[in-house]
């Protein structure tokens, strides 16, 4: 029987979503717009950086989520990792989020290359960390659950930045992202002092004669686990769906809507994502998490059509289904990180190697390479239409048609097919729990 998580370890672990998640926001929503409309770089221009710049993670992915799953060391196997992510993840932020004068699309490549390594760094061992506090599928699930909410905490700290900066400060897009670069360099910190002092690591099982696999033969057995498989086509849609709207969000919203307080639209947003996390806890405790995030899917997926009918005269309909689509949020971040800490199970019986480290390096990864796919097909995109960046507000409603239908359909359409795959996936909490059986089983043979 599996010890319940206390609240303490969950909090304190969890926190590290936190500060993740305030890199994660502007990076998704502002920085478009800051390099393309305050700083001059094109839009096509900005949306090669940024995938050039993830290209980095094929390499850093894989490689830390080894190194971190072979690392033996008086701190654990992830602190050493995090410990040294922080500081290159805050250098290079503040690098890019405010940038010196003269910074062009090279500057902007170097900077976003550097904060890819830090989150890596950090990022990868915290998830793989998570994966391995608890072997019960239910606690694995409060877990993600509790980071989620830390990261939903870490987006309405974010969302509520540019709130501040609009109503009580210059409104300008320069003043928003050096406050975020603010909170993150304190936040990141604390965040990994709390892991350090109060979150105990699970030591690695080195069974009698067990020896490290290589790492090209430890990515052909993630790879060859049809379960993984599945979570990461649903990772590989979903995030690319989501960072294609995400990176016209900002575009939509001030020239199609002609919202003036996006950061306020956004805090409320988030909000609305964190009340809703008990929600899809629970429904994934009834009816099983790959069918609460089937629902969570379908659910989006109506919301960014019906998108497509709204005009600035609808600002009210639009706020109201953008506050539904913000308790999705929630569902969409927690359920597939949950799902993923079940599937390591399927190797770890089959071999008895726990390589948590290696399949959250494959699933972020794959999330960051299809983040920047998606952010840089929905900018070339629109950098392809007649629509003006610089002007946003003031161009033409004719010009608007295509960054509608990019908006709204695209996403639609990417959801459908993640659809597909959530209904197809076969690990049950019974198939877990019987997962777990033979695991204990091979640790006391």
């Amino acid at each position: 029987m599996s010890t319940s998580l206390s609240k303490t370890t969950l909090s304190m672990y969890g926190l590290m979503g936190a500060p993740l998640a305030l890199v994660g926001y502007p990076i998704a929503i502002w920085l478009p717009v800051f390099y393309a409309s305050e700083i001059g770089v094109s839009l096509a221009a900005v949306a090669t950086m940024l995938l050039l710049a993830k290209l980095s993670d094929v390499v850093t992915d894989p490689l830390v989520g080894t190194l971190s799953d072979r690392a033996r060391t008086r701190l654990g196997r992830r602190l050493p990792f995090i410990l040294l992510g922080v500081p290159v993840l805050c250098g290079s932020i503040w690098m890019l989020f405010v940038p010196i004068a003269g910074a062009d699309a090279t500057y902007l490549l170097v900077c976003i290359a550097g904060m890819y390594i830090g989150t890596t760094l950090v990022g990868l061992p915290y998830g793989a960390w998570g994966a391995e506090l608890s072997p019960d599928y239910y606690q694995r699930s409060r877990v993600t659950a509790w980071r989620e909410q830390f990261t939903l905490l870490g987006l309405l700290g974010a969302a509520f930045i540019p709130f501040l900066v609009e109503q009580y400060g210059d409104g300008s897009t320069a003043s928003i992202m050096r406050g975020m670069a603010i909170a993150i360099c304190v936040a990141a910190p604390l965040a990994a002092l709390a892991l350090m002092f109060f979150v105990r690591e699970v030591p690695a099982d080195d069974g009698p004669g067990q020896k490290p696999i290589s790492f090209m033969s430890g990515l052909v057995r993630v790879w060859g686990n049809k379960p993984m498989r599945l979570v990461v086509g649903m990772i590989l849609i979903v995030t690319l769906a989501e960072a294609f709207r995400n990176a016209l969000s900002l575009f939509f919203m001030k020239s199609v809507i002609q919202a003036t307080s996006v950061g306020t639209l956004y805090f409320i947003y988030f909000v609305a994502g964190l009340a809703a996390v008990p929600v899809w806890l629970w429904l994934g405790r009834k009816l099983g998490k790959h069918i609460a995030f089937c629902i969570c899917l379908v659910t989006v997926a109506i919301i960014s059509a019906i998108n497509m009918a709204f005009t600035a005269d609808d600002y009210w309909l639009f706020v109201g289904f953008f506050i539904a689509k913000g308790t999705c949020f929630g569902g969409l971040q927690f359920l597939p990180l949950a799902i993923l800490a079940d599937v390591v199970d399927v190797e770890t019986a089959e071999t008895g190697k726990a390589r948590a480290g290696s399949y959250i390096a494959f699933a972020s990864m794959t999330a960051k390479i299809s983040t920047a796919s998606g952010t840089f097909l929905a900018i070339s995109a629109l950098s392809l239409t007649a629509f003006n960046a610089k002007l946003l507000a003031e161009n033409a409603f004719e010009d608007l048609i295509t960054l509608r239908v990019l908006y709204a359909i695209v996403p639609a359409v990417f959801f459908i097919a993640a659809i597909i795959m959530a209904i197809r996936f076969p690990l049950t909490a019974q198939v877990q729990a019987e997962l777990q059986s033979r695991i204990q089983a091979k640790k006391g043979s």
